[in-house]
């Protein structure tokens, strides 16, 4: 027997184009994400595993919670004000947020005295050490596309941190210079294999080595650079091999060095950074020649830059002395977090949030669904940057900020929001004697 009521209407799906990605720091803005309600969303523009997996990754909004039990946003904030306002020694970390979290985060450091340092700072000082001690010559992922005709990768493929970086930003036509040809040489990293197809258009040179011996392998190509005579071998790599590309080098018009100094082992990593930073410069002798570190996952480089904009310091610095004080080994946050008395942890681009020491007053500002080893004295759950509200963020390059637009409401406030409310709800400061 037919049924009299009408079919449920079929509903389709939201396609949102020329979407800008905040993870993993190349900024690509060319995703197309469907959204399928309630708040469902698929990437089907990229195989890019992690703009698939970030994107697919939304759960559901839940409560704030004091001590786990679930109570309204403002009474969450107080709960955390009222802990932060009798702490001696806290710690603003993890800082996985966009410009406007980053500004608000330093706001609440600074009322606080507070130490700040981000999540995966590690990474991104084995590259900031270098450029404190000896300066470098850098470049940007567009003159990368536009004018490198000789790009030498050092060490492990970057694509497995950055998926998309020789589909976008090697193997594309240059969009106001074409160089007259573009080689690509991996030193002491062999390329994956989804490297190998994009760039099976491009000649392409391998000489694998050992990785964790690719600073040797960039000394003795300087050397070989300075004299061709003193060509030896290194990490694994002959010497006819290391005089073959000085000279590869030496006859490019843009020579490009590019490295992911997250990908590096060992506990000196920044001294391998060094040694490739010297061999930019001594390429410089006789090319062009530019470095390209490459960072910046959940917006490390923006909120570094906010950092130094704001307080003329980096990352990995005191405010509870009345004036910035950087030590990038004192206040490293896995150091300081053994010693403060409150932890504010702000995660929001992920749900992982690491395991703090036993006892630890955590205030955790973070994705819905994150998973804590122990229960934090506060949790707030906030929206995701670039998904559930506007946000800018910057390029692993440092030297453009995206914005990312909403794609979802699912009525969670964003970092910025939380942070400013805390500080409001603040006991009033001392007055200054």
């Amino acid at each position: 027997m037919a049924s009299d009521r009408p079919p449920h209407p079929v509903v389709q799906p939201v396609v949102h184009r020329d979407v800008v990605c905040p993870f993993c720091g190349l900024g690509c803005d060319d995703l197309t994400v469907e959204e399928e309600p309630p708040a469902t969303l698929a990437v089907r523009s990229t195989d890019c595993p992690v703009a698939r997996e970030r994107y697919s990754r939304i759960p559901a909004p839940e409560p704030p919670r004091v001590a786990g039990v679930p109570v309204p946003l403002e009474e969450a904030v107080g709960a955390a004000a009222a802990v932060l306002g009798a702490a001696q020694a806290p710690l603003v970390a993890g800082l996985g947020t966009d410009i406007d979290g980053a500004r608000a985060a330093l706001a609440l450091a600074g009322r606080l005295g507070a130490v700040v340092d981000h999540a995966l700072s590690d990474g991104l000082y084995r590259n900031l050490a270098v450029l404190q001690r000896t300066g470098w010559i850098a470049t940007t992922l567009a003159e990368l596309r536009n004018r490198c005709d000789f790009l030498l990768v050092a060490g492990p493929d970057p694509a497995a941190l950055h998926p998309r970086l020789f589909e976008r930003w090697v193997t594309p036509a240059a969009t106001f210079q074409t160089p007259p040809s573009r080689e690509v040489v991996f030193l002491c990293g062999e390329p994956l294999d989804g490297t190998r197809a994009i760039l099976s258009g491009l000649p392409v040179t391998v000489l694998a080595g050992d990785s964790a011996r690719v600073g040797d392998a960039a000394a003795a190509l300087a050397a070989a650079l300075a004299d061709p005579s003193r060509a030896s071998g290194a990490a694994g790599i002959a010497a006819g091999d290391i005089a073959a590309l000085a000279e590869r080098v030496r006859k490019a018009r843009y020579a490009v060095v590019a490295w992911a100094a997250s990908a590096f082992d060992g506990a000196h990593a920044d001294l391998t950074v060094e040694r490739l930073v010297h061999l930019v410069r001594d390429a410089n002798r006789h090319t062009r020649c530019a470095g390209l570190p490459l960072a910046g996952y959940d917006n490390v480089v923006g909120v570094n830059q906010v950092c130094t904009w704001q307080l003329g310091v980096p990352l990995r610095t005191s405010l509870a002395g009345g004036a910035p004080l950087h030590d990038p080994h004192r206040f490293a946050w896995t150091r300081y977090a053994e010693v403060a008395d409150a932890v504010v942890w702000v995660s929001a681009f992920r749900p992982e949030v690491p395991a703090f020491p036993a006892g630890q007053t955590v205030i955790a500002l973070a994705s819905p669904g994150t998973a804590f080893a122990d229960e934090p004295a506060v949790f707030i759950p906030v929206g995701t940057p670039g998904i559930d509200h506007p946000a800018h963020v910057f390029r692993s390059d440092t030297v453009v900020a995206l914005r990312a637009r909403r794609l979802v409401d699912r009525g969670l406030p964003d970092a910025a929001t939380v942070l400013k409310a805390i500080v409001a709800a603040l006991p009033p400061e001392a007055p200054a004697c």
